[in-house]
């Protein structure tokens, strides 16, 4: 899990679970901040969404030195939280549009929890299958 080359970036599994766990706990405070009425940055303080990629750079180096019980011990415990959260919201403040200050006209709170797990996963099932695949194909060659 802590082998680099999964992603095209070079990232490892655990560097993958560390960049989930990132956007969940961005996804958990900023709806935290919206229930006391701020407005927090999105998706983070210095960042536009045309700079996700300069972002996710930055998450990276954030966590690549973390341990990797450290970043699945946080994996268990944000996903955990994103289910709470998804229990405890109400349905219609889950998908109406610009209910929240922080999640502008054109996504719910429901869009950012789906690109925060479901989607996230995806993404990261996709490059881990792939990469597995070739390390098989590479190690089955003849003895």
């Amino acid at each position: 899990m802590t082998r680099a080359g999964v992603t095209p970036g070079g990232w490892s599994v655990k560097d993958m679970i560390a960049h989930v766990v990132d956007w969940q706990d961005r996804t958990l405070g900023w709806y935290e901040a919206g229930l006391s009425g701020e407005k927090p940055a999105v998706p983070g303080d210095g960042f536009t969404m045309r700079e996700l990629p300069l972002l996710n750079q930055t998450i990276w180096r954030r966590h690549r030195r973390r341990s990797l019980k450290a970043v699945l011990d946080d994996y268990r415990a944000y996903h955990q939280r994103m289910l709470v959260l998804i229990d405890a919201v109400d349905e219609n403040d889950m998908v109406t549009l610009s209910r929240w200050s922080w999640t502008g006209p054109s996504w719910t709170l429901s869009d950012y929890i789906r690109a925060q797990t479901a989607s996230h996963y995806r993404w990261a099932r996709k490059h881990i299958r792939r990469w597995s695949r070739t390390r098989s194909t590479d190690s089955s060659g003849p003895a």
